[in-house]
């Protein structure tokens, strides 16, 4: 799938001066809010112009990597502006994120500073900033300002990807670093250049129809690419910018107020976040809450379940809002297709991903890199301007992962590991390659499974995860993790759904266990948190086990005294 890159201009530009020219348009208009604060577009260019000068002064020079770890907040945006501002590259660390993966983060990016607070390190590091860290700490204060105590020394810089240039006009100069899951093995960092992410805005801003009155939300953590969107998709179109509270992001009903309250119009959102909001949607919509604000919601992140989609159109009418769903990879620039979901899409099978935005090619290939068949499933190569610059400092994986594009010599694909197929010129989204189970020597999709499921009239959601097992290459079985629908009476147990899933599902792709819960973990990210899930099987594991036990007890004790009865019929005590 092609689109024409003719239709896209050169760009020469940075993503600090497409926000410079919005401040020269709408100087006074409000650009970032967070709770009661407020920011104009004048005012946090002059802030981030100040925090820009201190950087420098300190010793930071083009081209070299600040990592940024500040709590949510107008500060935030404030340095990840001035970093840019200074011609570094930001790498941001969410604060939430476990010590282990934070200074895993810090060792493969060797930033030359840390942007933090005291009090996040201080609840980190209980005993103190390690050594090699405790050098390269700037200290931002409660005002949005850096407390310069020190200055990078040249001896003190290390040596930076050869990737990096210190022209920020150049498209090979790093604008962020963020790091993937880390699902097969330790976060990967991607390097992402402005180039990379202005052509994303200049495929999808005129497609989304924004412009200077439109208010964003920032819902997702800086550490996930889909901030970068939403910062970049408001602040280089003069649109204002609305920090969500990270106590109000985890809470469905307080995110509701706040759309309502800030008259969001565009909002950015995974999947499972959506569908926890969709049934505080339900709920206050039928007790006559007014209707939303929004214009366009665009989805990314995760898999669309598009079943769970048609409950939100019983609250809004199809259009009103937009739903559009955008897959994307971190590896090629947040979004990489388009599509406008219908109502008449819900009956389909797989997930609506549409069609390649402008700048991109979206090939389905088998393993020797030849096109399948419409209808055949096949891995996605990606191709075109927004592919990331690499790993950082693996060029072997970025060898492996970006490819030469057999199609188009002197470019690029990026292989993705997901698998879609095509039908009548739209992609559909399979599953990820590698995310197939083998349960006692069958091959299981845990999407299929998860369908099947929510198919049933109780079920509302299902998540399907391996249960854990000694052998490495193979499950025990699976887990269904289920939330059920709204004032339902009575649940399925275990063995009503086993006999119902049997009309649609062969035996070995059954679950062996069954949960309920009230929501489904989210990560910081907004995704489904599968280690929490695990976390409450295992939980649940134990306190059955120790039920069986205490059950195994009161059995004997029973025989026991049973036993006793008939012997001393006087009822003797059977213990002193």
């Amino acid at each position: 799938m092609t689109q024409d890159k003719k239709t896209l201009y050169a760009h020469n530009d940075s993503l600090h001066g497409r926000f410079e020219q919005q401040t020269a348009h709408w100087p006074q208009r409000i650009a970032l809010s967070y709770r009661n604060q407020h920011l104009t577009y004048q005012q946090l260019n002059q802030k981030a112009n100040a925090s820009a000068e201190q950087l420098r002064s300190a010793g930071i020079c083009p081209g070299d990597l600040v990592a940024l770890m500040l709590p949510r907040g107008l500060d935030q945006v404030i340095q990840l502006l001035a970093i840019l501002k200074a011609g570094a590259g930001y790498v941001p660390i969410d604060p939430n994120y476990p010590v282990e993966r934070v200074e895993w983060m810090l060792e493969s990016s060797n930033p030359i500073c840390l942007l933090t607070q005291p009090d996040i390190c201080d609840r980190l590091w209980e005993t103190g900033l390690p050594e090699s860290l405790s050098k390269r700490v700037l200290w931002v204060d409660t005002h949005e300002s850096l407390s310069i105590t020190r200055t990078i020394a040249d001896s003190e810089r290390s040596a930076l990807p050869s990737l990096n240039n210190t022209d920020t006009g150049n498209p090979l100069t790093i604008a962020y670093i963020i790091f993937t899951s880390g699902s097969t093995g330790k976060p990967k960092g991607v390097a992402v250049g402005h180039h990379q992410v202005i052509s994303l805005l200049d495929a999808v801003i005129p497609k989304l129809r924004c412009d200077h009155t439109d208010v964003w939300t920032l819902f997702h953590s800086l550490a996930f690419d889909f901030s970068v969107w939403e910062i970049w998709g408001a602040l280089t179109t003069g649109g204002r910018l609305c920090i969500v509270p990270q106590d109000i992001a985890w809470s469905p009903d307080s995110f509701s107020t706040l759309l309502r309250e800030e008259q969001v119009t565009i909002l950015n959102q995974t999947p499972s976040a959506f569908y926890a909001l969709t049934q505080t949607e339900s709920r206050i919509g039928a007790q006559g809450a007014p209707a939303l604000a929004l214009r366009n919601v665009i989805f990314g992140g995760e898999a669309l379940n598009m079943h769970q989609i048609k409950r939100w159109w019983t609250c809004y009418s199809p259009g009103q809002p937009r739903l559009i769903n955008m897959y994307g990879i971190t590896e090629t620039t947040v979004h990489v297709t388009w599509i406008e979901l219908t109502p008449n899409m819900a009956e389909t099978d797989g997930s609506p991903i549409g069609e390649a935005i402008p700048g991109l090619d979206v090939y389905l290939l088998d393993n020797t890199l030849s096109h399948v068949a419409d209808g055949e499933p096949g891995e996605m190569y990606v191709g075109g301007q927004q592919l990331a610059l690499g790993y950082l400092g693996r060029p072997d994986l970025t060898a492996s992962r970006f490819i030469a594009n057999p199609f188009q010599p002197g470019e690029r694909l990026y292989r993705s590991g997901d698998l879609a197929i095509r039908r009548e010129g739209q992609l559909f989204y399979v599953g990820r390659a590698d995310r197939q189970l083998k349960v006692r020597g069958f091959r299981i999709e845990p999407a299929e499974v998860e369908a099947a499921i929510e198919t049933h009239p109780a079920i509302q959601r299902c998540a399907i995860l391996p249960q854990p097992s000694n052998n490495a290459q193979t499950a025990d079985g699976l887990i269904a993790f289920l939330i059920a629908k709204p004032n339902m009476s009575a649940l399925p147990d275990a063995l009503t759904l086993r006999h119902y899933l049997t009309a649609q599902l062969p035996v070995h792709c059954l679950p062996s266990t069954f949960l309920y819960l009230e929501t489904l973990p989210l990560t910081v990210n907004g995704k489904l948190d599968q280690s929490a899930l695990l976390q409450h099987w295992r939980s649940q594991q134990h306190q059955n086990s120790h039920q069986r036990r205490l059950d195994l007890l009161h059995a004997r004790l029973t025989v026991t005294t049973q036993s006793s009865h008939t012997k001393n019929r006087e009822g003797d005590c059977l213990y002193e």
